[in-house]
Order: structure tokens, then C-alpha cells, then sequence
């Protein structure tokens, strides 16, 4: 079969090594920071927007932070 082929696996692979990045994905680089104040306002809200751009910076130590109810 088609799929057992290690040749494809291996072009598979290639092709994805060699893709070019389009000049969009810089923008997550030029993101800015969140707002610390999201973390109590709005935590599902920032743990969304970090997913999307990690970065450390104030609001991730203002998310660690919070304390699950008891």
C-alpha cells in the first residue's frame, strides 16, 4: 500500500522541513503583551491568548498566581 511506503514518510517529512513561513507569522513575535489585570478579570480569556503567542512576561506570573477556590 500507499501508506506503508517509507519513501512517502520521507517526502512527507522534506516538505514540511522546507516550508516557507509566510511574512504573518511574524506577528505573533510583534504581539504584544496582555494586560496583567486579565488574570483576574478574565483568566480563560489570557490563558487563550497565551496559547496563541507564549511569551513570559507579567501576566503569566499575575495567572500563576491566582489561587483555585478552596
Amino acid at each position: 500500500m500507499a501508506f506503508d511506503s517509507e519513501t512517502l514518510a520521507a517526502e512527507l517529512f522534506t516538505g514540511v522541513r522546507n516550508t516557507v513561513l509566510s511574512p504573518a507569522a511574524g506577528a505573533i513575535d510583534r504581539a504584544g503583551d496582555p494586560d496583567p489585570a486579565l488574570a483576574s478579570t478574565d483568566p480563560d480569556r489570557l490563558l487563550a491568548y497565551l496559547f496563541v503567542t507564549p511569551r513570559a512576561c507579567a501576566a503569566v506570573d499575575a495567572l500563576l498566581g491566582l489561587r483555585s477556590p478552596a
